[in-house]
C-alpha cells in the first residue's frame, strides 16, 4: 500500500464513496421494485435517478482509486484525469435517464391506486428521504474534512436525492387523492433534476479535460504568494494545467542575477511551498528560474 493510501483523509474518502455505492444500490433496487408493484411513475422514475446515483458513486470510487496511481512511462502527468473521463461517462448516463423519464411521463397514463400500493410508494419514498439526509450529512462532512471536490460534488448530488423523493411524496399523495396530473408534474420534475445533474457533470468534466480553470482569481493569488517569498524579484509566465481534481503549476520567477545556482533553487522550492500551502487546489509548483537582470526573463 502507498504512502497516500495510508492516510486518514483517504481512506475516509474511500470508506464514504463504498457506502455511496452500497446505499444507492439498495435504494435503487428497492423504488424500482415498489414502483412496479405500486403503478407510481413518480416513484419508478426516482428509482431510475438513483440508478444514476449508483453509477456516479462507482465510476466516482473506480475513477478516485486510479487517478491516486503515480505517474508512470505512459501518464507523465499522472492519473488524475481519469476522475474527468469517468465523471464524462456518468453525464452522459444521467441525461439519457432524465430524457429517459421525460419520455415517460409524456405518456400521460393515468395512475389508480389500489389498498395498500399507495402506503407503499409513500413508505418507500420516506425511507429515501431519510437515508439520502443522513447520506448527505456523511458525505459532506468527509468533503470539508478531506477538501474533496468528488465528495463535495457527491454531497450536492444525494442533497438533490432528498428532493426528488419529496417530490414523490407529493406526487404519490396527490394521486390517492384523484388529483394525478400532480404526480405526472412530479415526474417530469424528477427527469428535469437528473437532465440538469447530468449536464453539470458533463460540463464540468468537458472543462477539466479541456484544461480550463474556471477560477479567474487563481494568477493573482499565486503571484502574491510567489512574491511573498523572500528573493524573488518578480513573477512572470503562469499557467495552471488541471490533474482530475487538483492542480499543478508552471510559471517564471526571476531572482537576483548574482545569486549562485543553490541560492536560486532554495528560493524557487520556497515559493513551491508557499503556494501549496495556501492554495489547497494544487498540489504540483514547476519554477523556471530567471535572472533579474536579464532583459530577456
Amino acid at each position: 500500500m502507498s504512502d497516500i493510501d495510508k492516510k486518514p483523509s483517504t481512506v475516509r474518502t474511500e470508506r464514504v464513496l463504498v457506502i455511496g455505492v452500497v446505499v444507492n444500490t439498495g435504494l435503487a433496487g428497492l423504488k424500482i421494485l415498489a414502483g412496479l408493484v405500486s403503478g407510481s411513475p413518480s416513484l419508478l422514475a426516482d428509482g431510475y435517478h438513483s440508478l444514476g446515483d449508483l453509477a456516479t458513486n462507482g465510476l466516482a470510487w473506480l475513477s478516485w482509486r486510479w487517478a491516486r496511481k503515480p505517474a508512470d512511462e505512459d501518464h507523465h502527468y499522472g492519473h488524475g484525469k481519469m476522475e474527468a473521463v469517468a465523471a464524462l461517462v456518468v453525464g452522459g448516463l444521467l441525461v439519457a435517464t432524465g430524457i429517459g423519464v421525460w419520455w415517460h411521463a409524456a405518456r400521460g397514463e393515468s395512475v389508480t391506486y389500489k389498498g395498500s400500493e399507495v402506503w407503499i410508494a409513500l413508505t418507500v419514498a420516506l425511507l429515501s428521504i431519510v437515508v439520502n439526509a443522513w447520506l448527505t450529512r456523511l458525505t459532506l462532512h468527509a468533503a470539508r474534512e478531506t477538501d474533496s471536490p468528488s465528495l463535495t460534488a457527491l454531497a450536492a448530488d444525494n442533497h438533490s436525492d432528498v428532493w426528488t423523493s419529496a417530490l414523490v411524496v407529493i406526487g404519490v399523495s396527490s394521486s390517492a387523492y384523484g388529483l394525478n396530473w400532480v404526480e405526472t408534474v412530479a415526474t417530469v420534475l424528477i427527469g428535469f433534476f437528473v437532465l440538469m445533474m447530468g449536464q453539470q457533470v458533463v460540463r464540468t468534466s468537458f472543462d477539466t479535460l479541456t484544461d480550463r480553470i474556471s477560477d479567474a482569481g487563481l494568477r493573482g493569488r499565486v503571484t502574491e504568494l510567489a512574491r511573498a517569498v523572500q528573493g524573488v524579484c518578480d513573477v512572470g509566465t503562469i499557467a495552471a494545467h488541471p490533474l482530475g481534481g487538483s492542480l499543478r503549476v508552471d510559471m517564471e520567477i526571476s531572482v537576483d542575477g548574482t545569486f549562485t545556482v543553490r541560492q536560486g533553487h532554495a528560493i524557487a522550492h520556497a515559493v513551491e511551498e508557499n503556494i501549496i500551502k495556501f492554495e489547497k487546489a494544487v498540489v504540483e509548483v514547476a519554477v523556471h528560474v530567471n535572472p533579474a537582470d536579464d532583459p530577456g526573463a
